[in-house]
């Protein structure tokens, strides 16, 4: 049987992950690519559409899972910086998403979408917008220095040259012996309800 999984970003799809033929078929994608309009620049505290979803792309019926993975770059690579991912702010949407808090970081956040993701169809959106905190800009630092003419202050911006990053892994597992499956796959262990719904026994959800 074919399992697969596609992320879709404002309804298009941005990567996927088919196992078709005996093969995995993968594609990957890069989100947040129409955030703004041209010429338009990223305003700290206003919410950007970021509709995430999940399309079962697979044959079979699938439980599935995402990873969202959120912090700062600079030149490319991951830095140690000051600014906290929190800063990056995801509007979840809760509801048939629930999140496994154990599994949280302040980079990372794991939703599992409790109801079976049947052929073909899709998931309502786990997150509906984006919105970097304005606290980002009052994380500055001033220097003072003495010249012929007085004093010149000069202010540096904590964030300046660093980019913010928004990473999405989504994964699925068959529905058949699920809970014994995701166990294998994930190492989470799940009660699965006789309607098939998804719970976390350690959180209650």
């Amino acid at each position: 049987s074919s399992i697969g999984v596609t992320l879709l970003e404002n309804g298009t799809a941005v990567s996927r992950r088919d196992y078709v033929d005996d093969q995995w078929q993968e594609e990957s994608g890069a989100l947040l690519t129409n955030l703004l309009e041209e010429g338009e620049s990223l305003t700290p505290g206003r919410s950007y559409e970021e509709r995430l979803s999940v399309q079962n792309s697979g044959s079979i019926d699938s439980y599935v899972r995402v990873t969202l993975y959120r912090g700062w770059t600079k030149d490319g690579k991951s830095m140690d910086t000051e600014l906290s991912p929190k800063l990056i702010g995801l509007d979840l949407s809760g509801g048939d998403w629930i999140e496994d808090v154990s599994a949280a970081t302040s980079e990372r956040t794991v939703l599992y979408y409790r109801n079976i993701l049947k052929s073909g169809q899709e998931t309502p959106p786990l997150c509906t917008a984006l919105r970097i905190d304005p606290a980002v800009a009052r994380k500055v630092s001033e220097t003072h220095t003495e010249t012929a003419e007085g004093t010149v202050v000069s202010t540096r911006f904590a964030y300046d040259g660093f980019q913010f990053q928004v990473k999405a892994e989504v994964d699925a597992v068959q529905t058949h012996n699920a809970e014994e499956a995701i166990k294998s796959a994930w190492g989470v262990d799940v009660e699965i309800a006789e309607d098939g719904t998804l719970r976390l026994p350690s959180q209650g959800q």
